[in-house]
């Protein structure tokens, strides 16, 4: 396991003065080194591991990512974990950073700043001992991706070269980092509503607002299912018109107890409602926010006293 930080730190440049192309140790990065680490991962089908030595050309301080796909698909946006490694070899950070790519085409000349804030701001919702990590890091590089690799760090762990940790430490410190990045993926201020439950209901209730909060799988579900309310029957077009066209919120009824912490595996049809903001709303508070056949019993109850 260790191998993954021993032969860059020995090996990448010597290597970086060879052709990209074809490279053995490139294709480490985006194929062997990964592997090594989805060995880890309980859930393969919701995480997802990558490696870049570069693109077309070496890259100065090559990483490793452990996505998470509820958060984000590439490691271009969001935050993750990330081997970071020094550009002259002298160590690498296993750091829990952002996406800059995104940053950098929205914030342009800003963007620094704007990572660091939104750095500061995601270390103010975990839980860490400030002893145990970094909050600043170096990469020894002045190109620009570096530059807001070290803007971005939430925190990070470092490793010298001459003192890298024994495969034990390191799959330790992933498992750490992988609950962090866990608890930062939640900051919703309803969960205050469940702060007597267990820890692996904690761990429950954070995984269904991952899914529930996912654009990408909100997206799948509004197009498989339309645009209206499968509670109350309304569609935002009749309404607001054009406003209004192609607009609802997709509500996840998988009952959280159900939710197993190291499987994910979504079913888009029988999983989810579209259901407009005021159902979607009313539904949460439902003791049981799955109960979807209850909404629409509230709902049909009131609606026919209202006609007496």
């Amino acid at each position: 396991m260790e191998n993954i930080l021993n032969e860059p730190i020995e090996s990448y440049l010597n290597e970086k003065s060879k052709n990209f192309g074809g490279n053995e140790l490139a294709g480490k990065f985006r194929n062997d080194f990964p592997s090594e680490i989805d060995t880890l991962l309980i859930d393969k089908t919701r995480y997802k591991t990558i490696g870049s030595p570069g693109k077309g050309n070496w890259t100065d301080c090559p990483w490793i990512a452990i996505l998470d796909t509820l958060i984000t698909e590439t490691p271009q946006k969001g935050y993750y974990p990330v081997f970071l490694f020094k550009s002259d070899m002298t160590g690498v950070y296993l750091s829990l950073n952002q996406g800059v790519t995104d940053v950098i085409e929205n914030y342009k000349r800003n963007a620094k700043e704007v990572l660091k804030l939104r750095a500061e701001d995601f270390r103010a919702k975990i839980n860490y001992k400030s002893s145990e990590f970094l909050t600043k890091i170096k990469l020894e590089s002045n190109t620009k991706n570096a530059k807001h690799y070290e803007a971005g760090n939430i925190i990070a762990k470092y490793y010298p070269s001459d003192n890298l940790p024994s495969s034990f430490e390191l799959k330790s410190d992933i498992i750490k980092f992988l609950d962090l990045y866990e608890s930062l993926a939640y900051s919703d201020n309803s969960f205050s509503d469940h702060t007597e439950k267990n820890h692996f209901e904690t761990k429950q209730i954070r995984l269904h607002w991952r899914i529930e909060r996912n654009t990408s799988l909100g997206n799948k579900v509004k197009k498989l299912k339309g645009y209206t309310c499968e509670a109350c029957d309304m569609t935002f077009k009749e309404k607001y018109g054009v406003l209004g066209e192609k607009f609802i919120e997709a509500h996840h009824l998988k009952p959280i107890s159900e939710l197993g912490i190291g499987k994910f595996k979504v079913d888009l049809e029988n999983d989810f409602a579209v259901l407009c903001s005021n159902c979607h709303s009313m539904i949460h508070k439902l003791e049981d926010p799955s109960d979807l056949n209850k909404l629409r019993n509230i709902i049909k109850t009131v609606h026919n006293k209202e006609l007496r």
